[in-house]
């Protein structure tokens, strides 16, 4: 009986991502460069996107996945010379841009590819609209890396949707902050699911390391209140606690943490919010009231959340 559930759920998965026709993706034959000829499209879903991504798609899951489609374009006269091209679609922008920013790196080949993407050895990477897109190569001669980069800048043009970052990236200071450092956590910021998701960006302000400023957007000023108080109950267990202060029109605690040292945590409306690292109360500070100053000039409300049913 245990077998015949096992066959039962390999086929359950092997239905969920059936080999289609090669027109079936966001790869077409138009976009293949001469000499080479496109494969058989698969796609998984949330239910076997293990099969294509092993242990890396819960980190996937974290967002709105929706589904993966993977297309190989193969070189005519030797087929072992393969473009693997993974798709896959989110239900927002935002999401979009989440997995993709998870995965880059401050000091990266970045080129323009939809509205960001980077040259690692062998591919490329970019994310457009609601889709992050990666393309791995077999080969590292000539004329893979010409097909490469013919084939990514045709996909990444025929996709639908936005070519610039998340509008709620502008609100992040521009003074310290250290280029592609921005992240947005589709779930469990700070590794507090009590945080739910949100935002964080790296600041040169003069210490030893980088600072970092963390946003979570709360529906209300209540939830905001109750994973503010949740998160200084986690850090009097493991921090130093420090000074009360008023920041940004909220509430504000000094901190002195075991990993990141000196830090600064507040809550302001539907806003928890704060810097890790800082290496000083002022610079903290002005970080936070930067940060609020721009969301409310955007017309971010203090309340609501920055998903996709939000304008913003």
């Amino acid at each position: 009986m245990r077998r015949m559930a096992q066959a039962t759920l390999l086929l359950a998965s092997a239905a969920l991502a059936p080999a289609l026709g090669a027109q079936d993706g966001p790869v077409t034959a138009s976009m293949v460069p001469v000499g080479w000829e496109l494969g058989e499209t698969q796609r998984f879903v949330a239910d076997n996107l293990f099969e294509q991504i092993n242990g890396a798609a819960p980190g996937y899951l974290r967002y709105s996945f929706r589904v993966l489609t993977v297309q190989p374009v193969r070189r005519t006269e030797d087929p072992r010379s393969e473009l693997l091209v993974e798709a896959f679609e989110f239900g927002h922008h935002l999401d979009a841009f989440g997995i993709y920013s998870t995965e880059r790196a401050p000091g990266l080949d970045f080129v323009k590819l939809g509205a960001e993407g980077y040259q690692v050895s062998g591919g490329c990477r970019f994310y457009r609209g609601n889709h992050y897109v990666k393309i791995a190569a077999t080969r590292n001669d000539d004329v893979t890396r010409l097909a490469l980069g013919a084939l990514a800048s045709a996909l990444a043009r025929s996709l639908r949707g936005e070519t610039r970052a998340p509008r709620l990236l502008r609100a992040f200071p521009r003074d310290g902050l250290i280029a592609a450092s921005e992240r947005y956590e589709g779930s469990d910021l700070l590794a507090h699911d009590f945080l739910g998701a949100g935002f964080t960006a790296d600041y040169d302000v003069g210490g030893e390391k980088p600072a970092k400023l963390f946003l979570s957007i709360k529906p209300n000023a209540t939830e905001a209140r109750e994973a503010y108080y949740r998160l200084l109950s986690f850090l009097r267990r493991r921090s130093t606690m420090g000074e009360s202060l008023r920041v940004a029109g909220g509430r504000g605690r000094m901190t002195d943490q075991p990993f990141y040292g000196p830090s600064l945590v507040c809550w302001s409306g539907s806003l928890v919010c704060g810097v890790l690292a800082t290496p000083s109360r002022e610079a903290a500070v002005d970080l936070v009231e930067t940060l609020v100053g721009n969301l409310e000039a955007m017309g971010v409300p203090n309340g609501g959340s920055p998903g996709p049913c939000c304008p913003w």
